[in-house]
């Protein structure tokens, strides 16, 4: 999901924190302006924070059309040289100025994005547009040849106050529906990241409470939205292969991810069912791999459940719906207290009967289930069933509700 997706924020005096580095940015367009000559800017920072959507919006207040390139892109010297850098010496149809904007410009790889290095430098030598640079982080290795080029500007992490703020924008302008300990929770976990507490707030829209904690699940080292991003927004083979392999998002969980999304993502049948036959095919690796334990099938598997499934797409895919949460998460989320009252329970019962918890769980819950629904039918009363229980498992009343309650599949036997 794109925080274009939504109506949230249309002016750069709306960005939320990060005053001081606006203002900088707004001096630099000025500048620009009125014909004074400045080095590019290399805006930087974490994840999610609002970095790309300044620039834009510092490009829509100064009047400027936006050239970008991302890492979804391919950046090698050929490439810049035929698309960018003729834009940083002209202005466009209508005689306004273009701003060259080179995204995640840390992500450029050697291997693959070859002489991308000397083609930006070029760009920045020859340059009449204004450049204007985003990246996570400034020192990477990647970056090394910018060094003494750029003016650095550094963006902060959100406060839990900012981040609610944002939150309240959104839910006011596009009619979601949170509660304010929803809001709260939101951005305490999203811990300065104000893009995934977009992602976060979407999904939840009109969810009780207790809702938070599907949000929970996903990992926050390597932001999962930004992987499906690049899974299914590139048009390279190495942009999403290079995105699954950073990721810290284990690869069963990223799979269900994909499986989830590609009909919110693809439009037309053919696109989907390549993406799924990729997906598909991906997963046989997997297994493969885990079957015959050559590891080499997990090469195909990667390429097949990331790139695959992005150059599936005919077109620009659709960015208007937002991520669904894999329907196995929800389920999980939804049933978390009666899993954990079946595992409680099933320990308790590993003392007298002194077999495995999963063994207990799938066969002897579902005899006592039986044997105790029986014993109702036979004249018993429901308190002689809990005092039997009691005295028998040490469980209580609670418990042995459960235990005759619970939805059980045929016990293995």
């Amino acid at each position: 999901m794109q925080s274009s997706d939504f109506e949230l924020i249309n002016s750069i005096d709306e960005i939320v924190g990060n005053r001081f580095q606006i203002e900088k940015m707004k001096a630099f367009a000025k500048d620009i302006n009125t014909g004074k000559q400045r080095e590019p800017l290399l805006i930087w920072g974490p994840t999610g924070i609002g970095k790309t959507l300044s620039a834009y919006l510092l490009a829509k207040w100064a009047g400027w059309s936006v050239i970008e390139s991302n890492a979804g892109d391919i950046r090698g010297a050929d490439a810049l040289d035929k698309r960018t850098a003729p834009s940083s010496t002209s202005r466009n149809l209508f005689g306004s100025r273009n701003m060259i904007l080179l995204d995640e410009i840390d992500e450029i790889s050697k291997s693959n994005d070859q002489g991308a290095a000397a083609a930006i430098t070029k760009i920045i030598n020859n340059s009449k547009s204004p450049i204007i640079m985003i990246a996570n982080n400034m020192w990477s290795q990647n970056l090394s040849f910018l060094r003494g080029k750029v003016e650095a500007i550094k963006f902060s992490s959100l406060t839990n106050l900012e981040v609610q703020k944002v939150l309240n924008m959104l839910c006011t302008r596009n009619g979601i529906k949170l509660t304010p300990k929803l809001i709260e929770s939101i951005s305490v976990r999203a811990a300065g990241d104000a893009r995934s507490a977009i992602n976060d707030a979407v999904a939840l829209d009109g969810a009780t409470e207790d809702s938070i904690d599907v949000v929970g699940l996903r990992d926050r080292k390597s932001e999962v939205f930004l992987a499906l991003d690049r899974i299914f927004m590139s048009n390279t083979y190495s942009a999403p292969l290079r995105s699954l392999a950073i990721s810290d998002v284990e690869t069963e969980m990223m799979i269900k991810w994909i499986d989830e999304n590609i009909p919110n993502r693809y439009s037309e049948m053919s696109e989907i069912r390549s993406a799924y036959k990729s997906l598909s095919k991906g997963t046989t690796f997997s297994s493969r791999a885990s079957i015959s334990h050559y590891y080499n099938y997990l090469r195909y598997m990667s390429a097949l459940i990331s790139s695959g499934v992005s150059l599936s797409k005919n077109g620009r895919p659709n960015t208007i719906k937002g991520y669904a949460f894999p329907k196995v998460i929800k389920l999980l989320s939804s049933t978390k207290t009666d899993r954990g009252s079946g595992t409680i329970i099933a320990k308790k019962l590993r003392r007298k009967v002194h077999s495995s918890s999963r063994y207990i769980k799938s066969t002897i819950m579902p005899l006592l289930s039986l044997m105790a629904k029986n014993a109702m039918e036979n004249g018993s009363t429901k308190e002689e069933i809990f005092d039997f229980f009691a005295a028998k498992f040490n469980i209580d009343e609670k418990e042995s509700e459960y235990i005759i309650n619970a939805k059980y599949g045929s016990p293995a036997l």
